[in-house]
């Protein structure tokens, strides 16, 4: 059985696409992982891997960077018909219209189109975003839900035949967690030794909740003194100047600093390492990386009732819940796990030992395996 993983934004997705195509090919699929001519993938580079896309997101000019990506998409059905691809396996589509006559394309070729949706719609989403996602969605062979909160989405308002939609988590990141001492990585990040590390990390957008946990930390700081909430990533679709006026309004200064900019893969772990705890005040979600390497790194997570963190963090147990856009509420969990450090690092040890077998990969694999050969 041969199939083409597609992976267009690499920089975001490439833990996940690597891990699933190297489990893929354990379970005997003949797998190659199609991504960005530029990208380097050498450090995760496990199974064959195409570069059939340029890198369309440096192109400035919208119609450069819509020409660039239409050029990937022809690249891809020519491989296909060349190398004798028999499965497209596709997880992003970047400008819809164009992925839906491309996936119509590679179906009338009589290549089955797996569908896997780490995003419902675009958080950015154009006036044409859900009309298209229906299509591909529908006329999809299969599509594999990361969420299963929104399996009946899927089928009321989409359409989608229940049994066309199936659900697969999204598998752990164990294997990227880089073990460095607490007092290294600290040094590294110029952050003190004598505080708790509260880390916010990833992308930042609106969806995110930062304003929500920047106004939790102004009740916190109300009571404990001693911590730092770190908060690294880039900006996505946003203006940080919103979120430093709140840090300064609040008299924050002394108990945030901010590191706004692409987080290189050799840096994450720093961050992690240093961090007492992880924090995902989102206000809507359908699954995230970021609470895998919090796992992975064995930090104790307080996230909110979205998506499909609610069936990754299983409250009171292995992390702590929450109410999006709960200040309150956020930053009582934040106190408690500050209050009871040796029971917050209990449900990140049990956080681990749990996603470590229930979200391995090779059980994912066999899931996506059975899915193919449906």
């Amino acid at each position: 059985m041969k199939a083409l993983l597609i992976n267009q934004i690499p920089e975001v997705n490439n833990k996940y696409t690597f891990s699933l195509a190297a489990a893929l090919k354990k379970q005997g699929i003949d797998i190659t992982v199609c991504g960005i001519k530029e990208d380097e993938v050498s450090k995760y580079q496990r199974v064959p891997t195409v570069g059939l896309f340029d890198s369309y997101s440096k192109q400035k000019n919208i119609i450069k960077k819509l020409y660039t990506y239409y050029k990937g998409w022809k690249n891809v059905t020519a491989y296909c018909k060349e190398q004798s691809v028999q499965i497209v396996h596709v997880q992003w589509y970047i400008f819809s219209p164009m992925d839906w006559h491309f996936h119509n394309k590679i179906r009338r070729m009589g290549i089955k189109v797996i569908a896997t949706i780490h995003d419902l719609l675009p958080f950015n989403r154009k006036f044409y975003d859900h009309y298209f996602h229906k299509l591909i969605y529908t006329k999809a062979d299969v599509v594999i839900s990361q969420t299963k909160t929104y399996m009946e989405t899927l089928t009321t308002e989409f359409g989608v035949k229940k049994e066309k939609v199936v659900y697969i988590p999204h598998g752990h990141y164990m294997e990227y967690a880089e073990p460095v001492p607490k007092e290294e990585s600290r040094t590294i990040l110029n952050l003190p030794m004598d505080r708790s590390i509260i880390l916010f990390f990833g992308q930042i957008k609106k969806v995110k909740g930062l304003d929500v946990l920047i106004k939790a930390l102004r009740i916190v700081a109300d009571s404990q003194k001693d911590f730092l909430c770190v908060i690294a990533g880039k900006v996505w679709k946003d203006d940080f100047s919103a979120y430093q006026m709140l840090i300064d309004n609040l008299k924050l200064q002394d108990n945030v600093r901010t590191d706004i900019r692409y987080i290189e893969d050799d840096k994450i772990k720093y961050y992690f390492n240093a961090a007492d705890m992880v924090v995902l005040p989102y206000r809507k979600i359908y699954q995230s990386g970021v609470v895998q390497l919090a796992y992975a790194y064995k930090k104790p997570v307080v996230a909110t009732m979205e998506g499909e963190l609610v069936n990754v963090v299983k409250n009171r147990e292995t992390g702590l819940l929450v109410p999006s856009g709960d200040e309150k509420a956020l930053a009582r969990a934040i106190c408690w796990y500050l209050e009871h450090p040796e029971q917050a690092k209990e449900f990140a040890r049990r956080g681990k030992e749990d996603l470590s077998v229930r979200l391995s990969w090779d059980t994912i694999a066999a899931q996506i395996k059975e899915v193919y050969g449906s």
